[in-house]
């Protein structure tokens, strides 16, 4: 197997049924998030591998990149030309890159999505049991912002301000920022809202606060959290102040919680829509799969450090506690 790498993960099985060329990526500058789908990926492709047994022979070039925000379309692009067999996209921006760049096309690439903010509100698919284009795969629960905000409040009886960053160029944050706007309303929370879209937008905003201003920070865009997730949680910690997060990883990294998919079942799931495509179904009659557990972890080490008491009912509700 080939692996062309920019973040590799530490093994890559093969994928069974005949050769042929994937093309995997994802948009985020941050390795953590898609080397657990990728590891998850490759464990289920193993195992496809040896169930087929050795007079199959199959074998994947599994091409590897995670990239920056601006390389995306130029990767999508590139996966085009190169005529790989399927397009395996994690996360929105890479996943609409991919979706641009196969739609000219005679015979479109079948592209696998993994954990989109919202596959039929996005325009990837007519519905979720019936795709109904070149696009299928994992969808792993709509956001809960609404959910966040209250477990939040929950966490921190006391909360009254939250430094709240959005990105106007990210489609799911109108949508998204209603629903913020209301719960906070009807949980008493004032929401100081900041625009931003690039790292350094976000270094502003949390430079532009004067101390007390703010009780805790909220990531609501999907666009942030996947690419600035590990650079907030460090001013936030700079700042002396809680953030959250939307994968447990994260709240290991000093996010005080995360409410959010586990994202390592959906590289299972992916490796097996690839399989089926493979041997010859259409995307579009592979229904989307839905992973709809959400996860509650909580960094108690972090609490402390903040000076957060969290209250004894929350904890004993989290799925994983950092100590």
């Amino acid at each position: 197997m080939h692996v062309g790498t920019d973040h590799n993960p530490p093994s890559l099985g093969t994928l069974a049924s005949r050769l042929g060329e994937l093309g995997w990526f994802d948009g985020s500058p941050d390795a953590v998030m898609s080397q657990l789908v990728g590891d998850g990926t490759a464990k289920v492709a193993g195992k496809m591998a040896k169930l087929q047994g050795e007079s199959v022979s199959p074998r994947i070039e599994l091409i590897w990149r995670n990239l920056e925000k601006d390389q995306v379309e130029a990767q999508a692009a590139a996966y085009v030309d190169e005529h790989v067999d399927v397009i395996v996209a994690f996360e929105d921006s890479s996943i609409a890159a991919a979706q641009r760049a196969t739609a000219q096309m005679e015979h479109p690439i079948p592209v696998v999505f993994l954990h989109p903010s919202d596959p039929v509100r996005d325009g990837l698919v007519e519905s979720l049991p019936h795709p109904g284009g070149n696009l299928t795969g994992v969808f792993g629960a709509r956001d809960p912002v609404v959910r966040q905000l209250e477990l939040y409040h929950q966490i921190m009886p006391a909360l009254r301000r939250l430094l709240t960053l959005v990105d106007s160029t990210d489609k799911a944050t109108p949508v998204l920022l209603k629903e913020a706007k209301d719960a906070a309303e009807r949980l008493g929370l004032a929401l100081d809202i900041r625009e931003a879209s690039t790292a350094g937008d976000i270094e502003k905003a949390f430079q532009s606060l004067a101390p007390g201003e703010v009780d805790g920070a909220f990531l609501l865009s999907p666009s942030l959290r996947l690419n600035f997730s590990k650079r907030t949680i460090e001013l936030a910690t700079e700042a002396d102040l809680p953030v959250q997060a939307h994968r447990k990883e994260w709240v290991e990294q000093g996010a005080l919680f995360s409410l959010g998919v586990d994202v390592g079942p959906v590289g299972d799931k992916g490796a097996r829509f690839v399989d089926s495509i493979l041997r010859g179904t259409p995307p579009a009659e592979l229904p989307v799969e839905e992973v709809p557990k959400i996860q509650f972890a909580i960094n108690l080490a972090r609490a402390r450090q903040l000076g957060i008491d969290v209250p004894e009912d929350v904890i004993t509700r989290a799925d994983v506690v950092y100590r």
